[in-house]
């Protein structure tokens, strides 16, 4: 009697999972059917199109068919065109199948394999991966130190580094990248004496490397690569502007006379680049020549400067900032200015905000609730210029307004100072407003 309920239990529970099939099947688009179906075609062309729009199509009910199609399809070209859609849809299922794949008898199923478990972030592959370092194609040692670098082990971060001594300026960059990528800071001496090396004897071909250089030791934080960074940043034509970015990410005040020098370059890439790299490290001696592109007939300069100032929390540029707020051509330029004096500090500044809520410029409406949040003195006219806001037709404009409002703390026992210093001239600025939207 048990076995009978056992066996009916079993085919019940059979026919269940046929069901559910049934009706996963029927809730794939047509085109996905139409790509599965197709991995099955007799021509492989057709096979291998499938496979790479089923990827495009992030299709995740393709993961077992293209497993299967990436471990039984006889053609070359399919094999890979399945190990990339695998990639691209980043299901864990495949993990183990494309270590599989490593071992394939063609370099472009390894290759694709290798790159595949890099997009899976794939843990498990971290030995195949190695020992694919040693692989007999070139382009699949160098996918599989691409992928190394995206499995977040920071163990593996040494491993990479004899790689720095390889003269092949392909390996040599892809390593570079996959040690920034795992902040093995050990590399950071190394990597240093190959800027060294470049500095010394520059040449075009090795450009590509000296910007990865730059960029990895600015992604690194490394102090100790400051003064590289600055003779980069005064001698290297073509990576300048990337050695003043990488400054302001490190943050270290030694850097600033520099990037005041590169102020007065011709370039204006540098001079945005410098501006920025001024108001990350905060330092305030540039404030005066920071004012100085309020009037730049560059657009992009004068909101990086305004940008800056505001990050310098420099008071004296308040009245300017006003003055592009009110008089600016640019649409950009004027949110700039609004977003730079919440940074400033200044609650005294608050009646001359309250008109634009009204701007038509979208941008100054969402930096204005920014900016009233920051400079919030507890006065009911904040509190109502916020809800005006955050009825505005403009969706990124509401939010922007909704969360002030929820970061607002009751103001029932505050009395509005606008003598105060407002507490953010003290504090460490936040990421741009503005940059975050514009991606700037």
């Amino acid at each position: 009697m048990n076995k009978e309920k056992s066996n009916i239990k079993k085919e019940y529970l059979e026919e269940k999972e046929k069901v559910k099939a049934t009706n996963d099947l029927q809730a794939i688009s047509p085109a996905v059917q139409r790509c599965i179906s197709n991995l099955q075609n007799p021509n492989p062309r057709q096979r291998s199109q499938a496979a790479y729009e089923l990827g495009e199509l992030q299709a995740q009910a393709a993961i077992l068919p293209l497993i299967q199609t990436l471990t039984e399809d006889v053609n070359t070209y399919v094999r890979s065109a399945a190990a990339e859609a695998l990639g691209h849809l980043g299901d864990p299922e495949a993990t183990f199948a494309l270590i599989t794949a490593l071992h394939d008898s063609s370099s472009f199923v390894r290759r694709a394999a290798a790159i595949a478990l890099g997009q899976l972030r794939a843990k498990e592959a971290q030995i195949a991966l190695l020992q694919a370092l040693d692989d007999p194609n070139f382009y699949v040692r160098r996918a599989a130190i691409n992928a190394i670098g995206k499995l977040g082990v920071a163990d593996l971060g040494p491993v990479l580094l004899p790689l720095l001594e390889r003269r092949d300026p392909r390996i040599r960059r892809t390593a570079i990248t996959a040690l920034r990528r795992l902040q093995t800071h050990e590399a950071v001496p190394l990597m240093i004496g190959l800027l060294e090396e470049y500095l010394a004897a520059p040449t075009p071909r090795d450009l590509p490397v000296v910007k990865t250089l730059v960029m990895s030791l600015g992604d690194l934080k490394s102090q100790e690569a400051v003064p590289i960074l600055i003779r980069v940043l005064q001698e290297y034509v073509g990576v300048r502007s990337l050695s003043a970015i990488a400054l302001g990410q490190i943050g270290d005040q030694q850097a600033g006379p520099a990037l005041m020098q590169a102020l007065e370059d011709k370039s204006i890439s540098l001079r945005l680049s410098a501006l920025k790299s001024l108001g990350q490290l905060h330092y305030t001696p540039a404030a005066p020549a920071v004012r100085t592109f309020f009037a730049c007939p560059d657009p992009r300069l004068r909101r990086m400067a305004a940008l800056t100032a505001g990050q310098l929390g420099d008071r004296t540029a308040a009245p300017m900032l006003l003055k592009l707020v009110d008089e600016d051509q640019s649409p950009l330029v004027r949110p700039a200015a609004v977003e730079a004096l919440a940074f400033i500090g200044d609650a005294s500044l608050l009646p001359r905000l309250y008109p634009l809520v009204d701007d038509t410029n979208a941008y100054i409406r969402a930096a204005l609730a920014h900016t009233l949040a920051a400079l919030d003195d507890g006065s009911p006219t904040v509190q109502a210029t916020l809800l005006k806001l955050a009825e505005d037709k403009v969706e990124y404009v509401a939010l922007a307004a909704q969360r002030a409002l929820q970061a607002r703390p009751e103001q029932s026992d505050r009395t509005p100072d606008a003598a105060t210093p407002h507490p953010i001239a003290d504090k460490k600025p936040e990421r741009s407003w503005l940059r975050r939207l514009l991606g700037g």
